[in-house]
């Protein structure tokens, strides 16, 4: 079982459309937005589902999924706001705090999700060793394929540290006995 397995894929990117939509649809209407329709919040939905759907054909992390978050906030505001009818004295969608706001839940949006991406990459590693040693432990002869996952190390070379040269002495009395 890999995450890039259909019904896998499925669901990340279902969690993936569901997370920016609502996140985005919240914001709109906490910054005084009219509510979108149905229709269009559903629409908007599918959009993103089928773009995290064609993206999702294996694990993404941080840096990857920023831009992307903060392209779907944009793009689901620009939405919300093309459907929603203009009142009177609304001012909402313009302004640098309208802009740090969707930032902010777009890099909040890339971190949850490339955690639990890679929380649900672990489950189903787990998972197919349990049954693979659980087939095994049954004898039912049947060879499991078990694809080992290929890790990456992210972090670098430690840089080194200078040697601090101190001298220490532990022979004679502490020095406050002359005192």
């Amino acid at each position: 079982m890999q995450v890039r397995d259909a019904p896998f894929r499925l669901l990340r990117a279902a969690v993936f459309a569901a997370v920016s939509a609502s996140a985005s649809l919240l914001l709109h209407l906490w910054g005084g937005g009219n509510a979108p329709s149905p229709l269009q919040f559903a629409a908007a939905g599918g959009l993103l589902f089928a773009a995290a759907y064609g993206i999702g054909g294996r694990q993404r992390g941080f840096l990857t999924l920023a831009p992307l978050c903060l392209a779907a906030q944009y793009g689901l505001h620009e939405c919300f706001e093309l459907g929603a009818a203009a009142t009177a004295g609304h001012a909402h969608g313009a302004g640098l705090s309208m802009w740090l706001v969707h930032l902010a839940a777009a890099l909040a949006q890339a971190s949850w999700l490339a955690r639990g991406d890679a929380a649900f990459a672990r489950l189903l590693d787990a998972l197919t060793l349990c049954f693979a040693r659980v087939i095994r432990v049954l004898g039912a002869g049947a060879l499991v394929a078990i694809r080992p996952r290929r890790f990456t190390l992210r972090a670098q070379t430690p840089r080194p540290v200078p040697a601090v040269r101190t001298q220490i002495s532990h022979r004679g009395p502490p020095l406050f006995a002359f005192s």
